[in-house]
């Protein structure tokens, strides 16, 4: 028997069509399904203890808010199974004070349709549970401040939250922003640039208010960025260079009192001694020659006189005149205040690169000439500080003249200001809120109890609660100079000092 085999005929164009038409919306719907399967949203929110609240997401992480009052909470979430915890900091430097915690009463999680209600008596988080979006209101108000219009993006290099923008809403903040004090519709960098010009960025920090009624502080040591709808209307972008979340929200009626709420966790601004409130003097008097020139300084014995830090054959100064040199003395410059009668608050008699503060061989010897000094000054109602361009403690590596003992100054010699230098803080971050808080422990316990004068750059969130702040190095008499400057007084500083 022959096998017949039957020619397969193609298929019409036209029914070819009309497959892939009733298979388009198959796959279309495969791949939303496969969406939906996939996105995140919120499994459960439980009370983890009378202050925090766990929210659980389907992709088995966590976000924990811990409520330091009844409007502060903190927001963390590790990936990587992280617990709750201060931010790295090499060396060790601590953003919050050691009790930033209030009294929180009536916390409590409730459910409205699809949403989740974390609230105190003072505000209300609804948080989505298929979005995971969150709307935070002030329930004295009864408005929204704050919402977000993303949920949080974790990268292994960053994190990042979006939050509406609102067109009669403004921000403040970020640190020294040289030039700037009003962010909407800019994008300003919480990094630490060393920059004291327009547009730099100098003592950085990581917090901001908006007018709305809302703040933010992030906790971290590591960079970040904050654009206030710049590069995407209506939207507040945030990002920092971790790979967890770590902030602070804080919920208040005015600038005043979410000031109050940074001031909370982090530190009130020191309250300097009184004499820092007087006329100070800074300059180097252990390291010049001064030569005769016509075109020279004139002094005391009418002549004229050039200064060099290299050695001219001029005449070395010092700071007791001990050399047959008092005119070019730190005492000088002392005596010419009191002649002018011109009050003085204090002297800083190091104020440059290599100068020191004595011309012995060894460190108890030039501790001994600031003494010296010291006890002059005190007796014409002068308290003496030092400038610092190294370590405040000795090290073996540093020759005499530049060695330094932070302790041996304030028991020995008596000294009760500091100022710090790029050369010393310059890394800022952790590095120089170390160093200005290692100070501020010293300067009373040796001191007999003296409020610290520190005057720093580079600083950081909580370098106030230990010192003022250093705009920069700029040339006086310049306008352009004074209008960025302005800004700087609307910054959350206890101080504010230029070199004019």
């Amino acid at each position: 028997m022959a096998l017949i085999k039957e020619k397969t005929r193609p298929l019409p164009e036209n029914r070819i069509k009309m497959k892939r038409i009733l298979l388009l919306p198959f796959l279309l719907f495969s791949f939303l399904t496969t969406i939906a399967q996939t996105k995140v949203q919120i499994t459960e929110v439980r009370l983890l203890n009378p202050a925090a609240v766990e929210i659980l997401f389907s992709d088995h992480q966590r976000l924990t808010l811990d409520f330091y009052n009844e409007h502060i909470f903190r927001m963390f979430q590790d990936n990587n199974g992280g617990i709750i915890r201060a931010p790295q900091a090499v060396p060790p430097a601590q953003i919050l004070v050691d009790n930033p915690r209030r009294e929180v009463k009536n916390l409590k999680i409730s459910t409205q349709n699809n949403t989740f209600i974390v609230e105190t008596d003072a505000i209300k988080v609804a948080i989505n549970k298929e979005s995971t979006l969150l709307k935070i209101s002030n329930k004295r108000t009864g408005k929204v401040v704050l919402e977000s219009v993303a949920p949080f993006a974790f990268t292994p290099k960053s994190v990042t939250w979006k939050l509406k923008e609102n067109a009669d809403e403004y921000f403040y903040g970020g640190g020294v922003q040289n030039g700037r004090f009003s962010h909407k519709g800019k994008q300003i960098a919480i990094e630490n640039q060393n920059s004291w010009t327009d547009g730099g960025v100098a003592s950085p920090n990581p917090f901001y208010w908006s007018t709305y009624g809302y703040a933010i502080m992030w906790h971290t040591f590591k960079k970040g960025e904050y654009d206030f709808a710049s590069k995407e209307k209506n939207v507040v972008t945030l990002s920092h260079q971790d790979n967890y979340l770590d902030l602070f929200v804080m919920i208040n009626d005015e600038a005043v009192a979410l000031l109050n709420d940074f001031y909370q966790l982090t530190g009130n601004p020191v309250l300097m001694p009184k004499f820092s409130f007087y006329q100070g003097h800074l300059n180097a008097y252990n390291r010049d020659y001064w030569k005769e020139d016509e075109e020279g300084i004139l002094f005391e014995d009418g002549k004229r006189y050039k200064e060099s830090q290299k050695d001219n054959g001029g005449i070395k100064e010092s700071l007791n005149g001990e050399n047959n040199n008092y005119q070019f003395s730190a005492r000088a410059v002392i005596d010419r205040y009191k002649a002018y009668d011109m009050p003085l608050g204090w002297l800083l008699p190091n104020d440059g690169y290599g100068a020191g503060y004595g011309q012995s061989e060894t460190l108890d010897g030039n501790i001994a000439n600031l003494k010296s000094l010291g006890d002059y000054a005190r007796k014409h109602g002068v308290e003496i500080g030092l400038w610092t361009q190294s370590d405040l403690h000795p090290k073996d590596s540093i020759s005499a003249l530049l060695q330094r003992d932070i302790v041996k100054e304030v028991r020995d010699a008596g000294v009760l200001a500091l100022k710090t230098d790029v050369a010393w803080v310059g890394a800022g971050y952790s590095f120089g809120l170390n160093g200005v808080a290692d100070v501020a422990h010293i300067m009373p316990y040796y001191g007999n109890d003296a409020r610290p004068f520190i005057i720093s750059l580079d600083g950081w969130a909580g370098t106030q609660r230990y010192a003022g702040i250093w705009s920069g190095d700029q040339t006086g008499g310049q306008w352009e100079y004074i209008r960025f400057h302005i800004p700087h007084l609307f910054r959350v500083r206890a101080f504010w000092k230029s070199e004019y």
